[in-house]
């Protein structure tokens, strides 16, 4: 994302902010040598994300509208999935199990509060400074697997992880002293 707010926004990249993407990049290329294969889904979800955040920031309107358009052009989406699960009875929207109705129902709330603080603040710093505190999500799910699910960590993700974080912290203590 760094990448889009440094060609559309003209967000200045200094020396230290230049070493972090270096950083970051060899980090990946790293990983691609070693595994041999490219990451598709990651790639598309990165490339998305980042189309996303720009167009969130080109488009000049509040972040509580944009988010209620964002919806309302899910809408119809979300609608042609509940009626298929419906019809395949799949529904488990029910009074018969009150946990996991209250879980349900909280599964909104839970999805926009966050994506509407993320939104406010892209709007409110850059594209670079959300792009690299974007890496906290996959460290914490990173975090989640080893921990709680057992997932293995070889030692070239662990080589990959420590340069990405050493990037973030370089970028972020930049931020730091820049304000």
């Amino acid at each position: 994302m760094f990448i889009f707010g440094f060609i559309f926004f003209n967000e200045r990249l200094n020396p230290k902010r230049i070493i972090s993407i270096l950083l970051v990049t060899i980090s990946i290329f790293y990983l691609l040598y070693v595994y041999g294969s490219v990451p598709w889904v990651g790639l598309i979800v990165a490339f998305s994300w980042g189309i996303y955040n720009l167009l969130r920031k080109t488009i000049i309107v509040d972040t509580d509208i944009g988010l209620l358009i964002e919806s309302l052009f899910i809408l119809p989406f979300a609608l042609i999935a509940f009626y298929f699960i419906y019809k395949s009875n799949l529904n488990d929207f029910t009074i018969e199990n009150p946990s996991l109705l209250f879980l349900l129902m909280l599964a909104g709330p839970m999805t926009v509060i966050p994506l509407f603080l993320y939104v406010r603040g892209v709007e409110l710093t850059g594209l670079g400074p959300t792009g690299m505190i974007f890496f906290i999500t996959p460290t914490l799910q990173f975090l989640l697997g080893y921990f709680h699910y057992n997932e293995p960590f070889s030692s070239e993700k662990f080589i990959s992880f420590i340069l990405i974080w050493i990037a973030v912290f370089i970028y972020l203590k930049d931020l730091y002293e820049k304000n």
